[in-house]
């Protein structure tokens, strides 16, 4: 179904506003990005593609609902942000008539650092904030059930603890990947040197895909096939960081450097490319499945 914008604005803005209470009450990431928002909506309101340059009508939206039966609640549209984690110039006007102090700077002449800042207040007081309940039923009606529906569609092989037998549950797709990764090191990136073992156990009891060493240098790999969604490739950027980080921990007091590497058979949705470089794990793409 094709949308319509003031449709969408209308029909979009209670599922919004949901999905940002839900994600404050998570350990998930602290803001949803206009990629997300858009991806949410096409599946509850069963509409084609919509564009993220959309979501901004969206978000006004529900902030004008929320503004009409509760004034002096915080500006929650600061926390629908790009990949970075800022909001774009909609909420300008938000945050110059509700948030910023008297006579201090408008939105459009903040920097990037006091942008975050701001960001960081805001959501404090979302959090703190006691009336959320009252204020979508006054304003929505009744909330939509659970919105974050991960969806992971790749058996990697992954065990809570590493006494499982290995391998176990993984795909043949993911374990070609794996194989193929550990004897190609250059390939993805890596400088000559490098040796690789596949599967290698952590002392956190996790098992990373790919372990390379040369000396006292490190590079974890994790691997996502050809079968892998975007949930599984969102998750793959968090394993590369928590590995990454174990590896530096065993080996304290002694300072290693180790690279995180996110393997995958086709490039990464442009928020999550983003959201990957921001957090210093490089993605690398090498299609050997299909």
């Amino acid at each position: 179904m094709t949308y319509e914008r003031n449709w969408l604005n209308r029909k979009g803005a209670p599922y919004l506003l949901s999905l940002l209470l839900e994600k404050l009450e998570t350990m998930d990431e602290p803001f949803v990005t206009y990629g997300e928002a858009a991806e949410m909506l096409e599946r509850e309101l069963g509409t084609t593609k919509i564009f993220s340059l959309h979501i901004g009508g969206v978000a006004g939206k529900m902030m004008n609902e929320i503004m009409s039966v509760a004034k002096n609640a915080p500006p929650i549209n600061a926390i629908v942000t790009n990949t970075l984690g800022i909001p774009g110039k909609g909420f300008a006007g938000y945050y110059d008539n509700l948030w910023r102090e008297k006579r201090g700077q408008r939105w459009e002449q903040l920097d990037k650092g006091q942008k975050l800042d701001v960001v960081r207040n805001v959501r404090e007081a979302v959090k703190q904030y006691e009336g959320w309940n009252r204020i979508f039923q006054e304003a929505f009606g009744d909330r939509p059930s659970k919105l974050e529906r991960k969806r992971f569609t790749e058996q990697d092989g992954k065990q809570a603890e590493t006494e499982f037998p290995r391998g176990r549950g993984e795909s043949k797709q993911h374990q070609r990947l794996k194989e193929w990764a550990r004897d190609n090191p250059r390939e993805i990136g890596l400088p000559k040197g490098y040796e690789g073992v596949a599967e290698s156990d952590l002392l956190s009891g996790d098992r990373v895909d790919v372990l390379f060493t040369r000396g006292e240098e490190f590079a974890v790999v994790e691997v996502k096939s050809c079968l892998s969604s975007n949930d599984d490739l969102r998750r793959g950027i968090y394993q590369c960081i928590k590995y990454r980080e174990v590896v530096r921990a065993t080996r304290l007091p002694v300072e290693v450097a180790v690279r995180a590497i996110l393997l995958t058979e086709r490039e990464l949705p442009s928020e999550l490319a983003a959201r990957a470089k921001l957090l210093g794990v490089r993605s690398k793409v090498y299609k050997i499945n299909g």
